[in-house]
């Protein structure tokens, strides 16, 4: 077993997080973090130059990503890692995802506008590296005065159960997960406690996802308690899926919740087979690593 740190769910500028992709490799390498997924929103045009620095860094980084599904109750995250190189037809799917982000922002900012917010689209742009999300919205809601901060923007405006609130579920869960298989990735299921199902119903739903194909359920994360790391992987095993872990680091300490600062601690909790496990099954994780 790897005597280093592995945290597969990260997020740089190239979506919503707060470090470029260098950064956040010289972040990971400085923290102990040997393998690295990074795993920005609907996009991996951010791999590239993550996998240079982590060349030179001796950070591993695995061809990452986070995608948006349709889900009654708001949104349903899958994560997944791909091979090298990833398919052409994968990456061609990713530029129509990266289209729709910028489809739902401008429709968020004419709500917003319709609500009369001071918003424009150019505050939005001027906030986004590359890739739009909700985050860009709340940050320039807080630039022109109305909101506090990202907090009070998604409370007042830009929340699931708000006015200007635009859905991203474009697409069904399970055509994901068929177009990750299809490109030889592997599938895990982001944030589980983010669906809000009651546990029966969450056995049901994630049975529905193992059947098309979902391969792990994100059971280790630091804003997990152990009693929720050990439900979950509980879970997981249930329907015969691998245990992953991640942070979802999106920045540094006191610009967001402290438990999700990349490699939080290491591999807390998770048990040695499960870890062996979920390594053997990820695209592109090295031989050595494996030992």
């Amino acid at each position: 077993m790897p005597a280093l740190l592995i945290d597969l769910h990260s997020h740089s500028t190239t979506s919503d997080g707060k470090l470029s992709p260098t950064e956040l490799v010289e972040l990971a390498a400085a923290r102990g973090v040997g393998l690295l997924g990074l795993t920005d929103h609907d996009t991996l045009r951010g791999i590239a130059e993550a996998q240079v620095a982590g060349a030179r860094l001796g950070v591993h980084v695995l061809h990452g990503i986070e995608i948006s599904g349709r889900y009654p109750g708001g949104q349903c995250h899958l994560l997944a890692w791909l091979p090298d190189p990833v398919p052409a037809k994968f990456v061609k799917w990713t530029y129509v995802k990266e289209q729709d982000r910028e489809v739902r922002a401008r429709a968020m900012v004419k709500r917003l506008q319709d609500e009369r917010s001071k918003i424009t689209w150019d505050d939005v742009r001027a906030r986004a590296a590359f890739n739009i999300g909700r985050p860009h919205v709340a940050d320039a809601l807080v630039a022109v005065g109305d909101a506090e901060d990202r907090k009070d923007a998604f409370a007042k405006w830009i929340g699931n159960d708000c006015k200007s609130y635009v859905s991203s579920g474009k697409t069904e869960p399970v055509e994901v997960i068929c177009r990750v298989l299809e490109a030889g990735g592997l599938v895990s299921l982001a944030h589980p406690y983010s669906l809000n199902l009651e546990e029966a119903a969450l056995d049901v739903y994630i049975q529905e996802l193992a059947d098309a194909g979902l391969g792990a359920i994100e059971a280790h994360r630091g804003d997990q308690d152990a009693a929720t790391q050990a439900d979950y992987s509980a879970l997981a095993r249930r329907h015969g899926l691998l245990v992953s872990i991640g942070s979802d680091f999106h920045a540094l300490k006191g610009e967001t919740d402290r438990k999700r600062e990349l490699g939080w601690g290491g591999n807390p909790g998770i048990a040695e087979d499960d870890l062996a496990a979920l390594l053997s099954r990820l695209p592109g994780v090295p031989a050595s690593l494996l030992s």
